[in-house]
């Protein structure tokens, strides 16, 4: 991985100092910043250093020549940057789900399919150690025929954050958890299961006064095989504690992984259950995989930071972006089915390729 010049983009954003914490790490230099709202004190964000900050993206692309940019804006904003970006010869990191609606990302498929820049969308926890390795066991034949999920994803409530944020705000961002911290098994979940998640049941509460979106989701899934799942987030919770899970069901075999533990961080172990049904570990049918964290800065610690370095190699022409505008778009359209099945109380199809 060569060393680059970045912009960062956004950086009134609850992953901003992160993200700016895992470049640092990296041979990766930050040159130039932008934030729109004038509102927002950027002496606030510690990590950012004696940079340049512009208040919008078209003044920075056309006073800095970064290498890539980093974006960290609201949903509502993100694919016009993108286009602005890739207008402009840049690389781009983009904060998930990189639009509101898949009718708003889908136009830029074309445009970066036509160019010789690289886009990546930040879903890193596909990069965690035990992510891999419940990929490897489902490439592996571990779990027979997936029959059935189980995820979870509870933080703590609307009293503890700063409702006032533009991610709550349903104009910006369009949807609440299932938008912002759902989404997270939900994309893990595309890359495990061996078919795609083509209809959903979904309802959804806004139950937080003065607050537009979801506080509360609930969905039911369905896969191409007929693999049934569910997936629960809300903010239940006391401030700064988690509660989640991510559990697969196989005819051969069954897994069971807390992603988070009670604190949100990327310290400590983390433990991966496993029970074998066909025989296959007649000794030992039920075992237990222990990752012990190596502390590392910044979004996702050590992991987080193999998910960039994973981009920047992408950059260099080495790989593919570990994830690609089609794999948000496909995320997005398992979101629009679940908004779509909350407002009629139906089960809605996943549109597939605009049907």
């Amino acid at each position: 991985m060569t060393g680059r010049s970045v912009g960062y983009v956004g950086l009134d954003h609850h992953h901003a100092e992160p993200y700016l914490r895992t470049l640092e790490t990296l041979p990766a230099t930050v040159t130039s910043a932008c934030e729109p709202n004038a509102d927002f004190d950027v002496s606030t964000v510690d990590s950012l250093g004696d940079v340049p900050v512009y208040d919008d993206l078209e003044r920075l692309l056309s006073s800095e020549s970064p290498d890539s940019v980093f974006l960290t804006l609201p949903n509502r904003d993100t694919p016009a940057a993108i286009e602005q970006a890739l207008d402009a010869g840049v690389d781009v990191f983009t904060e998930k789900p990189a639009a509101r609606t898949a009718d708003e990302l889908e136009p830029l498929l074309e445009r970066v399919a036509a160019a010789d820049e690289t886009v990546c969308v930040s879903y890193p926890w596909q990069s965690h150690p035990i992510s891999r390795e419940l990929q490897e066991l489902v490439d592996d034949g571990f779990f027979g025929d997936l029959e059935a999920f189980e995820a979870r994803y509870v933080a703590s409530q609307l009293a503890f954050r700063d409702t006032d944020h533009f991610i709550f705000d349903e104009d910006a961002s369009r949807g609440g958890i299932l938008q912002w911290l759902g989404i997270h098994w939900l994309q893990l979940l595309t890359r495990l299961l061996e078919d795609p998640i083509v209809s959903v049941n979904a309802s959804t509460v806004a139950g937080t006064d003065g607050v537009d979106v979801e506080d509360v989701a609930t969905l039911q899934l369905e896969t191409a095989d007929g693999a049934l799942g569910t997936l629960h987030c809300g903010y239940h919770l006391g401030e700064g504690v988690y509660d989640t899970q991510l559990d697969l069901y196989g005819s051969d075999g069954r897994s069971s992984w807390d992603p988070m533990g009670r604190k949100f961080g990327f310290d400590g172990e983390t433990t991966l259950e496993l029970d074998d049904v066909s025989g296959d570990w007649a000794c030992t049918p039920h075992r237990t995989m222990t990752h012990e964290y190596e502390p590392a800065p910044g979004y996702g610690g050590s992991w987080g930071k193999e998910f960039v370095e994973a981009f920047f190699d992408a950059c260099d022409g080495a790989s593919e972006p570990p994830v690609t505008l089609e794999d948000a778009l496909e995320v997005l359209r398992i979101l629009d089915a679940a908004y779509e099945s909350a407002e009629t109380g139906e089960w809605v199809d996943v549109a597939f390729d605009g049907t």
